[in-house]
């Protein structure tokens, strides 16, 4: 058996119901061919340059086992041609993936949605203007401890 893993990257402003059935449609035709092992969804993440004049995009991870090539070369055509799909890659694998529970899957998702959503709410309560004044009054601060030692 060969393991392979692919990551497709969809349109990021399509509503839930779409990208389930994207989703359905190609772990179906993933399934003509092979067993999948996790189809696992990463959320929506900034791209590192513009695709279709996007600058997000929703990814998702398929882990699949399979033997016929000939299979692949038709699934690697299928994602190529399908309009929802932005990007996307096979790679092959040296060993079988671990199959990824659903409750973990979610435990990490919205671990990951709090920490972001935190880390977004720090960012835009500073603005660089209050950040150098603070460093400008740290500095006062500091020169003055200086100067009355």
């Amino acid at each position: 058996m060969r393991y392979y893993e692919t990551l497709y990257i969809l349109n990021p402003e399509y509503e839930q119901e779409r990208i389930d059935n994207i989703l359905k449609e190609v772990e179906e035709e993933a399934s003509k061919f092979s067993k999948v092992i996790n189809h696992s969804v990463w959320n929506k993440k900034r791209l590192a340059y513009p695709v279709d004049n996007h600058k997000y995009g929703f990814y998702v991870l398929l882990q699949f086992e399979s033997e016929d090539q000939g299979s692949l070369i038709s699934f690697d055509n299928y994602l190529k041609l399908n309009k929802f799909i932005l990007r996307y890659q096979n790679v092959r694998l040296d060993a079988q993936p671990e199959k990824i529970e659903v409750d973990d899957i979610m435990k990490t998702s919205k671990a990951k949605q709090i920490i972001e959503n935190s880390q977004e709410n720090i960012e835009t309560e500073k603005t660089p203007d209050e950040n150098k004044n603070k460093d400008a009054e740290e500095a006062t601060e500091t020169v003055e401890e200086e100067t009355s030692a």
